[in-house]
């Protein structure tokens, strides 16, 4: 039974992180070109005119070229974004495409396949205006076109699909666009040029949307450049009945495309993340992360960690010794995500850091490290903070709350418990505060855990939140283990419960284990 759950969780987080779609593109692509090599062997070129045996020639070989470029998406280690989901289902339609076109080829000319042929070119047709839309949605991620006149112009298209594929069903029945004759051979009908319609609405949007766009006008001439292959091709051969390259030539548009204007994307991407992760670096590098923490104290051990949602976050820990027996410890989170939040981070915790070092308490900090970040800050941004200062002789616990989470403490042969104090206002929020200070005192062999709300509101695929009853019964399972062990385990409870859902907010925790003065301290 366990091993089936961990399998259905296994799917669940493939689909969740869509991780399915390239792999899947690849395998059809495959299954289609080795289908199309299986057909031709099967039927011969008996009987075939030379545009025939040209087509299909020209189809097999670009499937195969689809098959070669799926592939090299899985290859890509940056292959799970959506441009390139969008990039490899397109390849894969246009696959379909070719294998319909190779197909219709293939029974063209052959009574007893009349129904064969008729079935293949309706589908042949359906997966034509398929290709159209997915191609619009190809164009407008390659610009970046993600404005709600764009969203509007796509909800046109959506629309308009459906109303399309069903008039292609009716060649079923009456032979709206094409019939195959009692000889099997395809022939268009008088009214072929409807099936033309949702092509012209959708190039129409496409040119407005190009003219309309804030991408840059050399990217909007290579798309208009490349999409205009596909259209060339169709006026080139439109009466040569026995040649279709019209997919040969949207497949080359699909690459050119790919190939200039993702590959230009992906060159300032990448030196981004290299940025990113100079960033990442040096907020870690600011955060204590040298464990154990004094090893040759023994009235205390020490743990704390910090996952960031994105490249780089804003929470924060910090954890210093005053003086001999005092030590301070911060638990905090800023307002907003990536790089904004660090670098309101990185000062909050130097001005909390170096007013506990003046000898302040908790509340007279607070005040103090308010009223500066309350002095210039435009972008309106606060941090939420947890600051006590913990006298390691005699387990006093000086502390005072900035609108920041209540902490969870575990008393000696006891369980993991909320502990609920009085709540100040946030700092950064308004000048000339005062911030409420407590007094208790931790008995040896309490255990004191900090964190920020990542952790409590995690949330799995149906967007619900891990809790604060899950949190605390994952923190008494482990009750009697060290603080690095109870921080792993929340972690781990945590991951299995989102099941890798995208994680929100950044995961910061802390503990901390008042052992006591011992004899020898």
């Amino acid at each position: 039974m366990k091993e089936l759950q961990e399998k259905i969780n296994a799917v669940k987080r493939m689909l969740q992180k869509q991780i399915w779609i390239i792999p899947t593109c690849f395998a059809i692509s495959l299954a289609l070109t080795a289908a199309g090599i299986t057909l031709v062997i099967i039927r011969g070129f008996d009987n075939m005119e030379n545009g025939w045996m040209f087509s299909i020639g020209a189809d097999i070989f670009c499937m195969a070229v689809c098959v070669m470029l799926s592939f090299s998406c899985i290859l890509n280690n940056k292959s799970q974004s959506e441009d390139t989901h969008v990039f490899a289902t397109l390849l894969t339609a246009n696959a379909i495409a070719l294998f319909l076109d190779e197909s219709s080829w293939l029974v063209q000319g052959i009574p007893s396949l009349r129904f064969v042929n008729l079935t293949v070119n309706v589908l042949f047709y359906i997966n034509g205006a398929i290709l159209i839309y997915l191609f619009w949605l190809y164009i407008r991620n390659a610009l970046q076109m993600r404005s709600s006149k764009m969203k509007a112009a796509s909800g046109i298209l959506t629309l308009l699909l459906f109303p399309t594929l069903l008039l292609c069903l009716v060649n079923f029945v009456y032979p709206l666009y094409f019939s195959v004759n009692e000889a099997g051979t395809y022939q268009r009908s008088d009214r072929w040029y409807i099936s033309q319609v949702y092509l012209v609405i959708a190039l129409v949007i496409m040119v407005l949307a190009l003219i309309f766009s804030k991408a840059s006008k050399k990217d909007r001439l290579v798309a208009a450049s490349f999409a205009a292959i596909p259209l060339l091709n169709q006026v080139i051969t439109r009466y040569t009945f026995g040649i279709s390259t019209q997919y040969a030539a949207m497949l080359v548009s699909i690459v050119l495309i790919y190939g200039v204007l993702f590959a230009e994307r992906e060159k300032t991407i990448a030196s981004t993340e290299m940025e990113l992760g100079v960033a990442t670096r040096i907020q870690s590098d600011m955060l204590p992360n040298t464990f154990p923490f004094l090893p040759e104290r023994k009235e205390f051990d020490l743990f704390a960690s910090m996952t960031p949602a994105k490249e780089v976050g804003g929470d924060f820990y910090d954890f210093f010794m005053i003086d001999d027996s005092r030590i301070a410890l911060v638990m905090a989170d800023v307002s907003g995500k990536g790089i904004p939040a660090a670098l309101f981070m990185m000062s909050s915790k130097i001005l909390i850091k170096n007013c506990v070092m003046t000898g302040q308490s908790p509340s007279q900090v607070l005040s103090a490290v308010n009223n500066q970040i309350c002095e210039n800050n435009r972008e309106e941004m606060f941090v939420t903070v947890w600051l006590g200062i913990l006298d390691l002789t005699d387990g006093t616990l000086t502390f005072a709350n900035a609108g920041h989470e209540y902490p969870i403490l575990k008393k000696p042969g006891g369980e993991f418990e909320l502990f609920k104090s009085k709540h100040s206002f946030v700092i950064g929020g308004m000048k000339g505060l005062r911030y409420k200070e407590q007094v208790m005192r931790l008995e040896p062999d309490s255990k004191l855990f900090l964190y920020t709300d990542g952790v409590p509101e995690a949330e799995n695929f149906r967007l619900e939140q891990y809790g604060y009853d899950r949190f605390l019964a994952a923190l008494n399972r482990v009750k009697d283990k060290t603080p690095r062990d109870l921080l792993g385990e929340v972690e781990a409870d945590v991951k299995r419960y989102t099941l890798s859902h995208p994680q929100f907010d950044d995961l910061t925790m802390l503990c901390i284990h008042y052992i006591g003065m011992q004899e020898g301290n």
